[in-house]
Order: structure tokens, then sequence, then C-alpha cells
């Protein structure tokens, strides 16, 4: 895997972190009614902790690194971020994909993505970085700044659940919510470039 963009990426990343405060991802705007998940959806991450921090003391899930899968982050994200819902550190909507990314998707773009992982590695600038597989076949780029990582291998030492486990084993779930950066990503004995996504906040489970 070859990451050219990098450098560029860890600095819009703690740009990004440092607007988000926290690791909250919670929105900006009124509660929605359309497109959240149900109080029976959301029983099945009933173990998850949730706190009335958002608009109009909307409860928010702020520790997701609890979820034990990524159906259950996803579930977390959309309640924190309808689709329908401006908000975040763009005030945009975010766009959950699971699939190959749209074609037309602008840069910038926040997305939650959900895919297996093919390759995973830390790079030298202590980055990591991940080769994607989409559950279409298609291939994303992931990359997560290093100040990232070494937050999780601390709170791992601690005892601490974290979101990354084994993230560069082949196979293992992947999932999280990034920043869109265009078709920068290139893969080995490839020569069409595919898409970039700069994390910020990313895990990997079992399933």
């Amino acid at each position: 895997m070859r990451l050219r963009n990098s450098s560029r990426v860890g600095l819009l990343l703690l740009m990004i972190n440092t607007m988000l405060g926290c690791g909250k991802l919670g929105m900006g705007t009124e509660t929605p009614v359309a497109d959240a998940p149900s109080d029976q959806q959301l029983q099945k991450i009933s173990y998850m902790s949730a706190a009335d921090s958002g608009p109009k003391g909307r409860k928010v899930y702020g520790n997701l690194e609890e979820a034990r899968t990524c159906a259950d982050l996803e579930l977390a994200m959309r309640w924190n971020r309808p689709p329908n819902i401006e908000g975040g550190p763009f005030r945009k909507k975010l766009v959950y994909v699971t699939t190959q990314l749209p074609h037309d998707l602008p840069k910038q773009t926040e997305v939650f993505i959900a895919a297996r992982i093919e390759r995973g590695e830390t790079l030298p600038s202590g980055e990591t970085g991940w080769l994607l597989r989409m559950r279409d076949g298609s291939v994303v780029e992931a990359v997560e700044p290093a100040d990232i990582w070494e937050k999780q291998e601390q709170e791992s030492q601690q005892g601490k659940v974290v979101a990354l486990v084994n993230p560069t084993k082949p196979g293992r779930a992947f999932c999280g919510h990034g920043v869109y950066q265009g078709l920068a990503g290139k893969a080995p004995k490839q020569n069409a470039n595919f898409p970039l996504v700069a994390m910020l906040f990313s895990m990997d489970r079992e399933e």
C-alpha cells in the first residue's frame, strides 16, 4: 500500500479532531424525527454509554469504542448523526456507505464506511493505513493519524476498551467515520486511483 498524501491527511485530521473535541460526534442541530434509529432498534445497543449532552438534552453515544460490532457502531452513529440532518464540523450530512463510494461524491464529505480489512499497517510517520474491501468488491484506502493510535495504545495498556484491537489482520470487519479526500488512494500494481478517506474514528471487530 502506498499512502502518498499521509502528511496532508494527518494535518487535516488534527484540525478536524480539534473542532470535534473529545471525540464526541453529536449533532449541532435540533432533535430529528426521521431517519434516526427507533427506540426498538436502540435496544440492541443499550449496553453502550449515552449521556444527555446533545441539543435540548438529546442523548448522545459518546464512547463509540464500546460498540461490539460494526453494526452496533453504525446504529450509534445513525442516532448521533442521522443521515437527513446537517451537523459535524462542516455542517453537512453524514453519508453512510457500505458499497462503492458514489463517483460524484464531493471532497470533504463526511462518510461512515463499513468494509473488510485487506491490508493494514503502521506507517513510518506513525499513522495507520488500511486497504479496505467494500461489500461490492470495490477498494478504499483509509488513513488515521498517529496521535489517535498512540492514545488507544495507552488506553489498552490501562485495561480500557479500545476501538482498534487487531487492525492489521486481514479479513476483520472495519468501520468508522471519516472525511472523503477524493480519488487519491493508490494500490500496488494498479494504475487507477481509488477513494481515500481520512479517518476521524476507526474500529475493527470480528464482525
